[in-house]
């Protein structure tokens, strides 16, 4: 099944894949309860459409959907902090307010974990975030295999 619904920074990534893992409809449900009016709300600030984010989830990519859009979301979800980088301890916490098996949420860690290089890349917008976004995005995209969504 698959969702673009941007999250917590992983659950953005994970929203692109079409695997069911053991996450619940009900968690998934929950989470995009909580998504949709902070999606909107970028929309609305960044020129995104429902159908640019339809095209992402056909396309299993983000290349389409502008950078400062998933900064929004990410800043909005605290996934990146005021400085524009990514904040995974923040980030994990959240995720952890929706996945309730410790096992689904050990796989957000070593993602986590393994995607706080991004903040070594050197960016051109500063804290903005939208550049950081997309690496996080990009990140999370390599290991979409391994999220339990």
């Amino acid at each position: 099944m698959s969702k673009f619904t941007c999250i917590v920074f992983c659950i953005v990534a994970a929203s692109l894949t079409k695997v069911s893992h053991a996450v619940t409809e009900e968690e998934k449900a929950a989470f995009r309860e909580v998504m949709a009016p902070i999606i909107d709300e970028c929309s609305g600030e960044h020129g995104v459409s429902k159908a640019d984010i339809q095209a992402a989830k056909e396309a299993g990519s983000a290349d389409g959907i502008k950078p400062c859009f998933l900064g929004c979301v990410m800043k909005k979800t605290e996934t990146l902090d005021d400085k524009g980088l990514f904040d995974a301890e923040t980030a994990l916490s959240k995720i952890r307010t929706f996945v309730k098996s410790d096992e689904d949420f050990a796989k957000f860690e070593e993602i986590g974990k393994a995607c706080m290089s991004v903040n070594e890349k050197s960016v051109s917008d500063g804290e903005a975030g939208c550049e950081r976004a997309k690496l996080v995005l990009a990140c999370f995209l390599e290991h979409k295999a391994d999220i339990p969504f």
